[in-house]
């Protein structure tokens, strides 16, 4: 059952209870005041009759049963000659339920009218003769040796069919408005749940991969917010799977680069060596192969070294401790001594950074190494460092053939070469670039290129300082 159909039976089924019971209590009301008003008017009446009743038992003289007889008969005779049929009957009975003299016939039963002498001089019932209704009373009569009680039936049927008359017009009425009102509310709740149906179709299509879906609600309540909500979080899907396509993207160009880095050194390395289990050789072409197998497992093992090392950034953590920049930069100028180019240091004595000395060694080499293959015009590799945001700014500037714009954002991939051959020649694999930008992150810091073709490239790298 769908929520709209939901929402209108309850607000037909709460309009239904509170029409029927504010119905049942008006007209129960109305009817209990006629009743009542009724009841106030037959008890005058009674009275005059059981006045008159009382001078015609008194003017009878009598006390046996027969003149009492007698004067009740004579005084039935002259209501009838006054009211003919349209008087209320009545009848004689004691304290003990006898009945004495009665005109009610089976109008009224004896239960009934025993029911009346119980209740009292200040009480009525009601008693059911067919479709007749009848009030009754009962009133003793003064100036008897014996208790005797007078009891007269009024009609009230008028009294009942008004009220059987309310009640089914109250039912045809309510019927008409509660068909009136149910039409309004399923209105009104198609209106009021088109969002939670904007919703629900947006999310089976969600559910169906679409995530480019928006609901837009335009409403400014609770759904217009849960829309919004909606939105922002297909929103944030859409993003999280775009970054993670775009991953399984990089991995999957990561490892066809590296399945190809391997290929060819691996093959070099099984056809000489082939060679070599083929049997006697010459002496030189013995020593040539033996040459290319080494070449080719030095670079196996230069292609190791960095992967090793993104593979501990990846799983591992990093820990930072205070390193002087000069240090650092020393130990880069130790481990290139056979550095084709002048490499020149612009650093103050006092600059410490926040990081692992050997990590940014490394980091530092890489970008100092890819300075220099790039064959400077002037034959130097500047490396300056300065103060900036809270930390401090090392850049690596060479004067070198430069980085293309549309090759600028992608040299930080794995295996990305801007000129393949030449990098190829140079021992490069494709890692460095990527190493180095990993290691910046890893050290709460990023990496940053700038590069005009034909002029040279700067390499910019930011760390927290170690006195921040």
């Amino acid at each position: 059952m769908r929520f709209a159909a939901k929402l209108t039976a309850a607000i037909v089924l709460l309009l239904s209870v509170t029409l029927s019971l504010g119905g049942a209590w008006t007209i129960t009301q109305n009817f209990t005041s006629a009743l009542d008003s009724a009841a106030r008017q037959y008890s005058a009446q009674q009275r005059r009759e059981r006045f008159a009743l009382e001078t015609a038992l008194e003017q009878a003289g009598g006390d046996t049963t027969a003149d009492l007889l007698t004067a009740a008969d004579r005084y039935a005779r002259e209501l009838r000659a006054a009211y003919g049929g349209d008087f209320a009957p009545f009848a004689l009975m004691d304290d003990f339920g006898t009945t004495f003299y009665s005109v009610m016939s089976d109008t009224v039963s004896y239960s009934d009218r025993w029911r009346a002498v119980q209740a009292g001089e200040n009480s009525f019932c009601c008693a059911e003769a067919g479709q007749q209704r009848f009030l009754l009373l009962a009133s003793p009569l003064a100036g008897q040796q014996r208790a005797l009680w007078l009891i007269n039936a009024y009609d009230i049927t008028a009294l009942f069919s008004e009220r059987d008359r309310q009640l089914r017009e109250f039912l045809l009425l309510e019927c008409t408005a509660l068909v009136l009102a149910g039409a309004a509310a399923a209105a009104v709740s198609i209106f009021l749940t088109r969002p939670l149906r904007v919703l629900e179709a947006a999310s089976r299509r969600v559910s169906e991969g679409d995530y480019d879906v928006c609901c837009a609600l335009d409403t400014n309540d609770e759904l217009g917010a849960l829309g919004e909500s909606f939105d922002a979080m297909t929103s944030a899907v859409r993003a999280q799977i775009d970054a993670l396509h775009t991953e399984t993207e990089r991995q999957k160009r990561f490892v066809a680069s590296f399945t190809h880095e391997l290929k060819t050194p691996m093959t070099s390395i099984l056809g000489y060596a082939d060679l070599l289990r083929s049997g006697a050789q010459p002496p030189e072409r013995r020593q040539r192969a033996a040459n290319h197998i080494y070449h080719e497992a030095s670079r196996l093992e230069q292609l190791s070294h960095p992967l090793m090392q993104l593979l501990g950034l990846e799983h591992g953590g990093v820990a930072l401790h205070p390193a002087p920049l000069a240090a650092v930069i020393g130990d880069v100028r130790r481990s290139l001594p056979e550095l084709p180019v002048q490499l020149t240091v612009e650093c103050p004595p006092d600059a410490a950074v926040l990081a692992d000395r050997a990590l940014l060694s490394t980091l530092i080499r890489n970008l100092v190494l890819n300075a220099a293959a790039s064959k400077p015009r002037d034959g130097t590799v500047k490396i300056f460092c300065e103060r900036k945001d809270g930390g401090w700014q090392i850049a690596v500037r060479d004067t070198g053939c430069g980085i293309a714009a549309e090759d600028l954002e992608k040299v930080l991939e794995p295996f990305y070469r801007v000129d393949p051959s030449r990098t190829r020649q140079n021992g490069g694999n494709g890692l460095g670039l990527t190493l180095c930008s990993e290691i910046a992150q890893a050290h709460g810091g990023t990496l940053r290129l700038e590069s005009t073709p034909g002029q040279g490239t700067t390499a910019y790298i930011w760390l927290k300082g170690a006195g921040e």
